[in-house]
């Protein structure tokens, strides 16, 4: 049986959380928040695509 995607919606939150012992935190700033979920986009689109040519 096959599953017919029309759209895909991605939501995403980035909690910027404390490591144990708090050294060192960066916060992800806008821009590598937005290439994150582009990557993610696009590993999501080519398993789809993939599933699809099988």
């Amino acid at each position: 049986m096959s599953i017919e995607i029309r759209e895909l919606v991605i939501k995403s939150t980035i909690v910027d959380r404390p490591a144990e012992g708090g050294k060192n935190i960066v916060p992800f700033t806008q821009a590598q928040r937005e290439a994150l979920l582009r990557e993610c986009r696009q590993l999501v689109t080519s398993l789809l695509r993939e599933r699809g040519e099988r």
